[in-house]
């Protein structure tokens, strides 16, 4: 069985389901709005460059505080196609997405920009305000969710110990596992940083070969042997 551990992934549910794949899905994590949120649709109209958003929680956000501004002119730079597809349902396509889904390859593609506000979470990594900063911009982090564990209930727990294999989408999901259980299935981890998690907590790893859902599915697929 396959467990996924984001708890909003239907689509690929349904995608390994097709294939006569067993799976199920599991929360592991949850999003909850910090007090900077309320600050947010003020700030975007500061005249940034850009806006930067690496994850589709960020994203959520971006576009409530977005719509309360009035829908001010934004560029915004993005993470991922999950991260661009929020954007672009609500109205507000990237203006620039790097190859690759990963906040390293964001900061090393960036447009010229001085002032870039980047809308993140409480457990956001440092590599785009490390890259971006490298190159002389101004960049300010505004941190607007958090990131904390859910609460399982039993038949929640029973799944992460039925799993063959677990499809992590963070480092913080797979740390939320690894204190619930001390089975180590394998690992199917969506990019770099989660792979490194995974292997540093002892999960056998088979790491996407391009971040992203799609680089995760067949990621999946290769942990079970297809």
């Amino acid at each position: 069985m396959v467990l996924l551990t984001r708890g909003k992934d239907r689509a690929l549910l349904a995608r390994l389901a097709a294939l006569g794949i067993e799976a199920a899905e599991v929360a592991l994590l949850e999003q909850v709005d910090l007090p900077a949120f309320a600050l947010l649709p003020a700030r975007l109209q500061e005249g940034w460059d850009y806006v930067a958003v690496t994850s589709k929680e960020g994203a959520r956000r971006l576009l409530l505080a977005w719509e309360e501004a009035g829908r001010p002119f934004l560029r915004v730079a993005a993470v991922g196609e999950g991260t661009a597809g929020v954007l672009r349902a609500g109205g507000l396509p990237p203006a620039f997405l790097p190859p690759r889904a990963t906040a390293k390859d964001l900061a090393q593609g960036f447009p010229e920009a001085r002032r870039v506000l980047f809308v993140a979470g409480d457990l956001a990594g440092r590599d785009l305000e490390e890259g971006l900063r490298a190159r002389g911009v101004e960049v300010e982090r505004l941190e607007v969710y958090a990131t904390r564990e859910r609460a399982l209930a039993p038949e929640e727990r029973e799944l992460l110990e039925q799993a063959q294999v677990v499809a992590f989408f963070s480092p913080s999901g797979v740390q939320a596992f690894a204190r619930h259980t001390e089975r180590r299935p394998k690992a199917a981890a969506i990019g770099p940083s989660t792979a490194e998690e995974a292997r540093r907590l002892g999960f056998p790893v088979v790491e996407a070969e391009s971040p992203g859902l799609e680089g995760l599915f067949r990621a999946v697929l290769r942990a079970l042997g297809r």
